[in-house]
């Protein structure tokens, strides 16, 4: 169990010195070295999550793109952990550790500014008219309008459907024809056979072998199954584990996935998974959890969480309810294959999950061309509704229509994607000076999704960032001190990249000492030093620097009240201070003048108003 509650803690870097802004204007000239935030155990905050078991001696970091290696390496040997486990394409890293040094080591990792998330590695559970003779038995079938989407299409066997799940009996009757693959992620080998059952019982409701006068029949009867076990022989796994899962199956060619495992609407790892198969062209479905709950989540749009019913379309006991639900399916009663070449039967959102799955395999089958967001709107769609008007927190968009949905997706038109993705640079701002460690973010968008980011310095790719948010981490000291370009551009899945957009910043050595560099010069010109004044003010004064000045910034009484562009190495400045805003007695008058490189020369001057 855990052994404490570290639930979203923020811990930062230091602040170095202060932003400069133009009071009237709001431009932006110059920063310190940027605050990085990290939230460790965001994913404590959902109360579910907060109570499942993890494993004590891992912890689950994500680091920011253009984190050197031999740095991360550096970072997690300072506190006491090994790399067991990385997942690439969600910048995933399992760490093992001592179980006493797990919220020690959470916090330096946090505050190194290497590290974009850190997570608990938590414990899951698995969730429990053709001439198939027990197909009379299986009243859910008719319940969703299967039959009738049949008329349609019964599949397809470019459609692969995968089974995230405890494995699937290789040697099932119903199922052994029907198995393209599989991989066991839990042991790291290929022995993919179910050791706990509920695998399989998945697996025949998504695509048992149909219309073969034997057992059951399953929603996708063409599709072929993918098998991936996940878990220990109880049936337990771990975040990491069904991440690993779905990128696995994704990597093999699965359109649909299946995952019967709760609760999982708020795991943000999973989600890193879950973003990148809809990226790449795959569908995830999620079983909504089988506690019985009203949770406040909201799930994420790349899934469908799907909660269950029972045989008159009432929301079942069990069935966790939220925001977060996207449909419901029949989820008591449900029969289907199990271990021993047998057949039972089974309740529970786990095998309401496969149901929509199943749905969704079917309608890719009569248009295969079709995006993940064309086939969850067509679910979504075709639903029928329940519960209040429109989509609700305990059923949804209502029940999977099969037919509906099949309907609807012949009738979605496909045209090829040639629209590139749009691309916004969130930070740095344009002539932003930094001497230390700092992130950038861009916000690229796409109908189709966003395959990656590039990162570029100065033309040259530095890092890639395959998952939202797009992050990159950039320390100045591998660069030379002075002006640089820093440039991104998004590319979708079908190969349609964004024009690059880009930012000049200035990077500044922070081992260097004021006295090593030429500060540029400032001399008052007037008034003089000490003067009584009254009515608008207009103070004058001289600046001159080695290299090419850049911005000037008017302070009065430590507040910045002026900043302005410059050029040359010479300029003559003036400054009107109306002191009839001020009060009487001694203000001081500042003046900051920064040049190309980041170099800044700072004078002050008394004045007295009367």
């Amino acid at each position: 169990m855990k052994t404490s509650a570290l639930v979203s803690w923020s811990l930062c870097v230091a602040v170095v010195s202060a932003l400069a802004t133009c009071a009237s204007c709001g431009d932006f000239i110059g920063v310190q070295d940027e605050q990085i935030s990290v939230a460790v155990f965001e994913d404590d905050n959902d109360p579910a999550l907060a109570a499942l078991p993890i494993v004590e001696t891992e912890l689950l970091v994500q680091s920011y793109p253009g984190a050197h290696p031999s740095a991360l390496t550096d970072l997690y040997a300072s506190v006491g952990a090994q790399a067991v486990d990385k997942q690439g394409e969600i910048q995933l890293t399992t760490l093992q550790l001592p179980a006493a040094e797990l919220e020690t080591a959470a916090t330096s990792l946090a505050d190194s500014g290497l590290i974009e998330a850190i997570h608990r590695n938590y414990i899951f559970q698995a969730q429990e008219t053709p001439d198939d003779p027990m197909f009379v038995r299986q009243q859910y079938l008719g319940q969703v309008g299967a039959p009738d989407a049949w008329e349609v299409t019964v599949g397809d066997e470019e459609v692969i459907v995968a089974v995230i799940d405890s494995g699937v009996d290789t040697e099932h009757p119903d199922l052994t024809d029907k198995i393209l693959d599989g991989w066991n992620v839990y042991d790291e080998n290929a022995d993919f056979r179910d050791v706990q059952g509920h695998g399989t019982q998945v697996a025949g409701i998504m695509a048992a072998a149909s219309d073969n006068a034997v057992g059951v029949t399953g929603l996708s009867w063409e599709s072929p199954i993918i098998a991936v076990r996940v878990t220990n022989g109880a049936g337990q796994t771990t975040g990491r584990h069904i991440a690993a899962g779905i990128l696995w199956a994704v990597g093999q060619g699965a359109k649909v996935i299946n995952v019967s495992f709760a609760p999982l609407w708020s795991n943000t790892v999973i989600r890193s998974a879950v973003e990148q198969a809809y990226n790449r062209g795959a569908l995830v479905v999620i079983s909504s959890g089988n506690g019985g709950g009203q949770r406040s989540a909201r799930g994420y749009a790349e899934a469908l969480f799907v909660g269950a019913v029972d045989a008159s379309d009432t929301i079942a006991s069990f069935s966790d309810r939220g925001p977060f639900v996207d449909l419901v399916a029949p989820g008591t009663g449900i029969r289907s294959t199990t271990l021993g070449s047998g057949y039972g039967l089974a309740n529970g959102t786990s095998f309401a999950a496969p149901i929509v799955a199943g749905v969704a395999a079917l309608a890719w089958s009569v248009n295969p061309d079709l995006r993940p967001v064309s086939i969850v709107s067509t679910l979504t769609d075709s639903a029928v509704d329940l519960g209040r008007r429109g989509k609700d927190s305990t059923y949804g968009y209502g029940i999977v229509d099969a037919l509906g949905a099949v309907e609807a997706a012949a009738a979605e038109s496909f045209a090829p994607d040639d629209t590139p993705p749009e691309l916004v640079i969130d930070s740095p701002r344009s002539r932003q000076t930094f001497s230390g460690r700092f992130v950038a973010s861009v916000s690229p968008s796409d109908d189709w999704g966003v395959a990656d980011v590039v990162m570029f310095v100065d033309g040259l790719a530095f890092a890639t960032d395959t998952r939202a948010s797009y992050k990159f981490v950039i320390d100045p000291a591998a660069f030379e001190p002075g002006t640089h370009e820093l440039g991104f551009v998004a590319t979708d899945w079908a190969g349609n990249s964004s024009g690059r957009e880009s930012v000049n910043v200035r990077f500044r050595s922070s081992s260097s000492n004021d006295t090593d560099v030429p500060q540029p010069g400032i001399v008052f010109i007037s008034p003089s030093p000490g003067s009584r004044v009254s009515g608008d003010v207009t103070i004058d004064a001289t600046v001159t620097a080695s290299e090419e000045l850049a911005t000037a910034e008017w302070l009065v009484d430590g507040e910045s009240v002026f900043v302005t562009s410059l050029s040359g190495r010479t300029s003559a400045l003036s400054y009107v201070w109306r002191t009839g805003d001020v009060s009487r007695g001694s203000h001081t008058i500042a003046l900051i003048v920064t040049d190309q490189s980041g170099n800044r020369g700072t004078a002050e001057l008394d004045l007295t108003k009367r």
